[in-house]
C-alpha cells in the first residue's frame, strides 16, 4: 500500500478473484465484489469500493470475502482514490479492520525499525508522512498505524493531529497519543469537552491510559461537571483503572441526576470490584451503606438493572428480537457482584423509609436466574433480609403483607409449584421455605421453652418438683 500513484498492474494479481479470495466470485456475493478487479477501470473499482461500505442484510451472507476483497484493494490497488475508497469501506464495517490494516501495513515496511543513521524509517515513516495526507482515509489510517509501531517521536506527531478537521483521525490521534506514551494531560483536555462524542470517548480512554494523578482528576471533574454524555463515556471507561481514588468518583456518580449515568456507574463499580484487588469489595459495600436510608429508585434499582443484564453469551443464545435495541454488555462476574451489592443494600434498607417490595420480588424472581451463582445468592438472602421485616418473629406472615410489602411465603409456594419454572428454581424455593419452617420452629423454643441452668443434680429436681 503506498499514497503515491502506480502503473495499473503494478503490485498484487490482476487476476479475478485477487482480492484475497483465492478464485473467482460466487453467485451470492454482491456485484460490487466482482467490479474491484482490476480488469475494471479505476472509477468503477472506486464505486465498487464505495458501496461495499455500506453492509445490508443482503451482504451479511458474504462479509468476510467482502472484507478480505476491502484489504486487498487498500493494499494493493495502483490507484490512490481506489485505495482510499476501500479504507473507508473498512472502517463502516468495523473499527476494528482498521487497526488490522495498520499492522498489515506495519509489516510490509519493516515494523519502524531504525536504519544505520539512528532515523527512524519504514512504518513509522509511511504512518507520519500519512498524518499530513491530503486525504482522511489516509490520515486516519496513519494515526491508527503510528500509535501501533510507535517510536521516539510518534506522542509529538500524533499530538500535532489534535486539531485535524476530521474527528476520526482526531480520535483515533488522541488514542494513540496516549498508547505511545504521551503523558501530557493538558494536551488533551480540550477534546475531553469535545461535541463529538467519538473524540470525546477517544479522550477520554487517552486519560484512562496515562492513569496518572492529574489525568485521574480531570476524569473526576469531567464526571461531576460535564454534560450527560461525558459523564456518561467517564463512568462507562473508569472501571478499567482499579484505583481507589477511580472508585471514588464511581460512588459519587451513583447520584447522577442521569438514570443512564447511574447505571453505567453501577456497573462500573462491580466491575472494579470483581477484576481489582486494590478495591476491596467489603470496602465498597461500606460506603454504600453509609448512602442509607436508599431511595427504591436508587442504589436498589441500579444494581438490581446490572444484575438483570445479559452477558455476552446469554445473547448469543437468546432469540434476535430478544435483544434487539440493545447495546449494554457486562460479563458474568460484574453481575454476580452487583447481585451480591444488590442483596447487601436491601438487608440493610430501612423498612419505614421505602417500599421494597419491588426489590424483594426481584429477588424472588432471581431464584430462576440464568446464572446460577446469582440465583444462590437470591436464596442464601432471602431469609436474612425476611428476619430483618420487623414483623414480630422476625419472619414474614401466612396471612398478610409483612413490612417488606410483600407475601414471601406465598410467592415462594407459588414458585415451588410453577411448572413453567426450572427445576433448580422450584428446588430453591422449596429449600427456602424449609429454611423459614426451621427459623419458626427455633423462634418458637426461644419463647416458650423455660431453661433451667443445672450446676448440680438436685437443681434439676428441685425444680421439677416445684
Amino acid at each position: 500500500m503506498d499514497d503515491r500513484p502506480r502503473p495499473d498492474g503494478a503490485d498484487g494479481s490482476a487476476e479475478s478473484g485477487g482480492t484475497g479470495r483465492g478464485g473467482r466470485p460466487t453467485d451470492d456475493d454482491p456485484p460490487a465484489l466482482a467490479r474491484l478487479d482490476r480488469r475494471f477501470d479505476a472509477s468503477t473499482r472506486r464505486e465498487a469500493a464505495e458501496a461495499l461500505g455500506s453492509p445490508s442484510s443482503s451482504m451479511s451472507a458474504a462479509a468476510s470475502r467482502i472484507v478480505d476483497g476491502l484489504f486487498e484493494a487498500a493494499l494493493d490497488d495502483p490507484d490512490e482514490t481506489v485505495r482510499a475508497a476501500a479504507i473507508e469501506s473498512l472502517y463502516f464495517h468495523g473499527d476494528d479492520h482498521l487497526d488490522r490494516l495498520g499492522r498489515r501495513v506495519a509489516d510490509r515496511r519493516g515494523g519502524g525499525a531504525e536504519d544505520g543513521s539512528g532515523k527512524t524509517s519504514g512504518a513509522a515513516e509511511t504512518f507520519s508522512r500519512w498524518l499530513r495526507h491530503d486525504r482522511a482515509a489516509y490520515r486516519m489510517l496513519g494515526a491508527t498505524g503510528l500509535s501501533t509501531v510507535g517510536d521516539e517521536g510518534a506522542a509529538p506527531r500524533l499530538r500535532e493531529a489534535f486539531d485535524d478537521g476530521d474527528a476520526r483521525v482526531r480520535a483515533r490521534a488522541v488514542r494513540g497519543y496516549a498508547r505511545v506514551g504521551g503523558e501530557a494531560v493538558e494536551a488533551v483536555r480540550p477534546l475531553v469537552n469535545a461535541r463529538n462524542d467519538l473524540v470525546r470517548g477517544a479522550a477520554v480512554d487517552a486519560l484512562v491510559t496515562m492513569e496518572s494523578d492529574d489525568a485521574v482528576e480531570l476524569l473526576a471533574r469531567a464526571a461531576r461537571r460535564g454534560n450527560e454524555g461525558l459523564r456518561l463515556a467517564v463512568v462507562r471507561r473508569l472501571g478499567a483503572l482499579g484505583r481507589r481514588d477511580a472508585t471514588g468518583v464511581l460512588l459519587g456518580s451513583l447520584r447522577d441526576p442521569s438514570a443512564s449515568v447511574r447505571r453505567a456507574a453501577a456497573r462500573s463499580v462491580a466491575a472494579v470490584i470483581a477484576e481489582s484487588d486494590a478495591v476491596p469489595a467489603g470496602d465498597v459495600r461500606d460506603r454504600l451503606l453509609a448512602e442509607r436510608p436508599f431511595e427504591a429508585d436508587g442504589l436498589l434499582a441500579v444494581f438490581r438493572a446490572v444484575a438483570a443484564e445479559r452477558t455476552g453469551a446469554d445473547r448469543r443464545a437468546a432469540p434476535a428480537d430478544a435483544t434487539a435495541g440493545s447495546e449494554e454488555r457486562v460479563d458474568t462476574e460484574t453481575k454476580r457482584y452487583a447481585a451480591w451489592l444488590y442483596c447487601e443494600l436491601l438487608e440493610s434498607a430501612d423498612p419505614t423509609a421505602a417500599d421494597r417490595s419491588t426489590a424483594v420480588e426481584w429477588l424472588i424472581d432471581a431464584l430462576d436466574h440464568r446464572d446460577r451463582l446469582v440465583a444462590d445468592l437470591a436464596a442464601a438472602y432471602l431469609p436474612r433480609i425476611a428476619s430483618t421485616s420487623g414483623t414480630g418473629d422476625g419472619l414474614p406472615d401466612d396471612e398478610t403483607d409483612s413490612a417488606l410489602g410483600v407475601d414471601i411465603k406465598r410467592n415462594l409456594r407459588a414458585l415451588a409449584g410453577d411448572e413453567a419454572a426450572s427445576d433448580a428454581a422450584r428446588e430453591r424455593a422449596r429449600a427456602v421455605l424449609r429454611r423459614f419452617k426451621r427459623a419458626v420452629v427455633e423462634a418458637a423454643a426461644d419463647r416458650d421453652v423455660e431453661y433451667v441452668y443445672v450446676r448440680w443434680p438436685a437443681d434439676y429436681t428441685e425444680s421439677y418438683n416445684e
